[in-house]
């Protein structure tokens, strides 16, 4: 079985800016939800779990933050130092659960954001988490969370087909496979070679997250929940440390 760094690594990297759309919408929308939900301009730290190749960290780093951006892609962690020019961004290719041996002063505010959270192996690997972050956040200091909703609706049938993104010489589509843990997501891609279509595909198990579940393991961490909602299938959670 793949691990979600197999599947990044061996299957969406190449793909995954291609996947989202234009880079450059996904960084104005992810500056814009931010603001949003509370987060001005600073001189501190902000630590993104799981950078990818930038969405959240370019737009902390624009609001004044120095970033410390974590990923276990060094392929999508390249992208994101091209993209970031000057901004002070600090990357670290590892896993998500090993961040605060990298972090030497508390943080003003930690985002994981972008389903990250479900690449986790196990629901105590989030409380792990939970803990790390809570050791290494200021107090009120904001923890920001996005993730998909694998819970409160489970697709039938054909309902677990989902066109991702296409154009002229690739074709993306994900299949969902519902366990009672987890959720095995396949990605089937389609890449125009000459006159043939050649397909690829690779999979990887998500973790299914209760939005009550992860409220109430928040709370029990010393943070108080200020801001949870559901924004086009991905829960948002805003906490503020106590």
């Amino acid at each position: 079985m793949n691990t979600a760094k197999d599947h990044y690594d061996q299957q969406l990297a190449s793909i995954y800016n291609w996947m989202a759309g234009s880079s450059e919408a996904s960084i104005k929308r992810n500056h814009d939800l931010l603001r949003q939900l509370g987060v001005n301009s600073s001189q501190g730290l902000a630590i993104d779990l799981g950078a990818g190749s930038g969405f959240q960290s370019i737009p902390l780093a624009e609001l004044g933050f120095s970033v410390i951006a974590i990923d276990f892609c060094e392929a999508l962690l390249s992208e994101l130092r091209d993209r970031a020019g000057n901004l002070p961004i600090r990357t670290i290719h590892d896993h998500i659960l090993s961040f605060s041996k990298y972090v030497e002063e508390q943080a003003q505010v930690v985002v994981c954001m972008g389903d990250t959270l479900t690449h986790l192996e196990s629901l105590d690997s989030v409380q792990s988490l939970l803990l790390s972050v809570e050791s290494v956040l200021a107090t009120n200091g904001k923890f920001i969370l996005t993730f998909r909703d694998y819970v409160s609706v489970e697709p039938q049938g054909t309902q677990r087909f989902m066109p991702v993104q296409s154009d002229e010489s690739t074709i993306l589509t994900c299949f969902l496979e519902y366990g009672e843990d987890v959720v095995e997501v396949y990605d089937l891609i389609y890449r125009k070679e000459g006159d043939r279509w050649v397909l690829s595909t690779s999979s990887y198990p998500k973790l299914r997250i209760d939005r009550n579940w992860m409220c109430d393991q928040l709370q029990k961490s010393e943070f108080e929940v200020v801001h949870n909602t559901v924004i086009n299938g991905m829960i948002c959670i805003v906490a503020e440390k106590l």
